[in-house]
């Protein structure tokens, strides 16, 4: 299953580095080790000029995180070890670009349960166009992880089952499906809003993690301007704008990265690559910040949180991405055995992979640089990609 990731396509060299924050203020909730929180950070940016050093891996964390996926498919727990001979384009540690002066961040997240490398073909197509974007992996809530001295953390317990508290935590989504058909089948939006209250209301397990992954967010940023500066985090960090910066992310990512946004207002915008449903105080607690939601075309799925949105953000865009599912806007498109368990939609995978970073780079160009991006003025458009501008009025 070993496969070529399609180039960037922007001018700048990719470069990408690796570093562990810690947060003092609060203790680990996962396994049994008595630690404080530890996320990982793989960082993706513009590289100073073209580099003939040995490209960086795929997966970043190791194996650990692509056998406990593996395990979750069910299947052996060595199914998707080949993916451990894939490359990037990107150059480890390699020194950041000089010009220009400072940089635009963009902060992702992976979705819930996710392997957080399977976004390496977005996320340095964007460095490659001048941003720099920090991947936080949610340890415990993704495949896997790398913490302090080696520790491995993942959402397998030590039997191999999924843990206790994510399988309460999912267990919450039973009735999602057919409370989001729901909602996208009502009218008006009130009688929306009332579905997403009443669903949004059970969901407690879930708005503890949300919490969890916001604060995961925040403590990347937070501790940007304490990284050594001696060493290739800290020189990049040196680097970044923070009067520039984007949160985005895919499923449950995409909703924490919307939430961060709203809570914290270094962040100028937010992107959501087919988050369904938006958790949290959003309903009720406008944010004024530009948004934009991209769907997937899943039966039942597509505005189902419309209603949210468009009282929560100023502009809110929507873009609905025919033929596809919710692991199209992901590397996984290049997952053969994913594609024959009719887990992707019928879209090609490097059609899905060049419509996900067209939208994704225009919007944040727009947004945070202040360059009009053809597909949101309608001035331009994408075959099989509609987007719009939606009003809270209906």
């Amino acid at each position: 299953m070993v496969f070529e990731l399609p180039a960037p396509t922007g001018p700048a060299p990719v470069g990408t580095t690796r570093w562990l924050v810690t947060d003092a203020s609060r203790r680990e909730t996962f396994g049994s080790v008595d630690a404080p929180r530890q996320v990982p950070v793989v960082a993706w940016y513009p590289a100073a000029s073209p580099l003939s050093s040995p490209r960086a891996p795929y997966l970043r964390e190791g194996l650990v995180e692509i056998r406990s996926f593996a395990s979750l498919f069910g299947q052996p727990s060595t199914a998707f070890d080949k993916l451990a001979n894939v490359r990037t384009h990107a150059t480890l540690d390699a020194p950041p670009a000089t010009s220009p002066a400072t940089l635009p961040v963009l902060i992702f997240s992976h979705g819930y349960t996710g392997v957080a490398s399977a976004h390496a073909a977005l996320l340095e197509d964007l460095a490659s166009h001048g941003f720099v974007v920090l991947s936080v992996n949610h340890s415990y809530e993704s495949t896997g992880a790398v913490l302090e001295g080696g520790r491995e953390a993942s959402v397998l317990d030590g039997t191999g089952k999924m843990r206790q508290e994510i399988r309460d935590l999912l267990g919450e989504w039973n009735a999602e499906d057919m409370t989001m058909a729901d909602v996208t089948r009502a009218t008006d939006r009130e009688e929306q809003r009332r579905l997403l209250r009443g669903y949004l209301g059970t969901l407690k397990r879930t708005n503890v993690a949300l919490d969890r992954w916001v604060a995961d967010t925040r403590l990347v940023m937070d501790q940007l301007p304490g990284l050594d500066r001696s060493t290739p985090p800290g020189r990049l960090a040196a680097r970044l704008d923070a009067g520039r910066a984007g949160a985005f992310g895919h499923s449950m990512g995409g909703v924490a990265a919307a939430q961060f946004c709203a809570d914290d207002r270094r962040c100028r915008a937010a992107l959501n690559l087919d988050g369904i449903r938006q958790y949290g105080p959003m309903i009720d607690r406008p944010f004024g910040k530009p948004f934009m939601m991209v769907y997937s075309a899943r039966p039942g799925r597509v505005g189902a949180s419309d209603a949210i949105y468009t009282q929560a953000a100023s502009p809110y865009y929507r873009a609905d991405v025919s033929d596809t599912r919710h692991l199209d806007f992901t590397d996984m498109v290049f997952w053969a055995p994913l594609r024959q368990r009719q887990a992707l939609g019928t879209l090609d995978p490097t059609r899905a992979t060049a419509i996900t970073r067209q939208l994704v780079r225009e919007y944040f160009d727009q947004e945070l640089r202040g360059r009009p991006s053809p597909l949101l003025e309608r001035s331009a458009s994408l075959p099989g990609v509609e987007i719009t501008e939606v009003s809270a009025a209906r």
